[in-house]
């Protein structure tokens, strides 16, 4: 009588399996909402370390060195709310839904922030709210337009 046994599972398969299963893992439904989140709050940081800088300069209010360094203390806050609202982006069902909800979350994030930062001058605070909108229109864009969902083949029966 002849028998055979399965060799047995050794480190290098048990490796196989592992990226296997990470691999599924990553690309499984779930990366698509860790990246909107990390893409997000990345443009977050972005607002308050780069553009709202910028805006102030241009707009004569401060020098850039000197708003970054207002602005550095909202910096966590605006990558809280900047990835949920790159999350939000991602879910809201196409580019345009994304763009509205990313410039809502950058008009309202950029108003308040450099209200805080540095006062409630009226124009000032009109140039940075639309330079927040504009920013966070464009990244919704591209956040929902990246990383929607794929698309699934229908069968017809006709």
């Amino acid at each position: 009588m002849r028998v055979t046994a399965d060799p047995l599972q050794g480190r290098d398969n048990m490796i196989k399996r592992l990226n296997k299963y990470v691999l599924k893992a990553i690309f499984g439904i779930r990366f698509r909402s860790v990246a909107a989140v990390f893409l997000g709050a990345s443009a977050g940081l972005s607002l308050t370390s780069t553009v709202l800088p910028t805006v102030i300069e241009l707009a004569g209010a401060s020098d850039s060195f000197s708003a970054r360094l207002e602005l550095s203390g909202l910096a966590v806050y605006a990558i809280m709310l900047w990835g949920v609202g790159g999350w939000a982006a991602r879910k809201a069902g196409g580019v345009l839904g994304g763009a509205i909800v990313l410039g809502l979350v950058g008009l309202i994030s950029a108003a308040v922030f450099s209200a805080m930062a540095l006062g409630t001058g009226a124009q000032l605070l009109l140039l940075c709210a639309a330079a927040g909108m504009a920013y966070g229109t464009f990244g919704g864009m591209l956040i929902a337009a990246a990383l929607r969902e794929p698309n699934v083949a229908v069968s017809r029966t006709e």
